[in-house]
């Protein structure tokens, strides 16, 4: 059965409250993947300078000093993009509602309104 217009606008609306709360998220996922990215250079970075030997030797000293924060910054950066993924299903859906919302708009336009024909 297809959706009536008043159930195509309540979820439009729906989809615009949601794709609202995910900007706002994304802004502080991406904060949170900046803040995390750079300790973990700068821990790095401080690791291999600190370190002896040849360049792979203070290169691994360096990223096994730095396991942790590695972790934790790829973990922001997962979280990042699952919300970009959800921002951008959110766009889909909104976008096949407004066709939705076209269809039946155009459907109530070709249907007679009490004239005989």
């Amino acid at each position: 059965m297809l959706p009536n217009q008043t159930e195509v606008i309540k979820r439009l609306s729906e989809l615009s409250r949601m794709l609202d709360k995910a900007t706002e998220e994304i802004a502080v996922l991406d904060h949170d993947y900046v803040v995390k990215k750079q300790a973990y250079e700068m821990g790095y970075s401080s690791a291999f300078i600190q370190s002896t030997g040849s360049m792979d030797i203070r290169k691994h000293e360096a990223l096994l000093s730095n396991g942790e924060l590695r972790f934790e910054m790829e973990l922001a950066e997962q979280v990042l993009r699952a919300c970009k993924e959800r921002i951008n299903t959110l766009r889909a859906q909104i976008s096949i509602g407004q066709s939705v919302s076209a269809a039946l708009r155009q459907s109530f336009s070709a249907e007679a309104t009490g004239q005989y024909t």
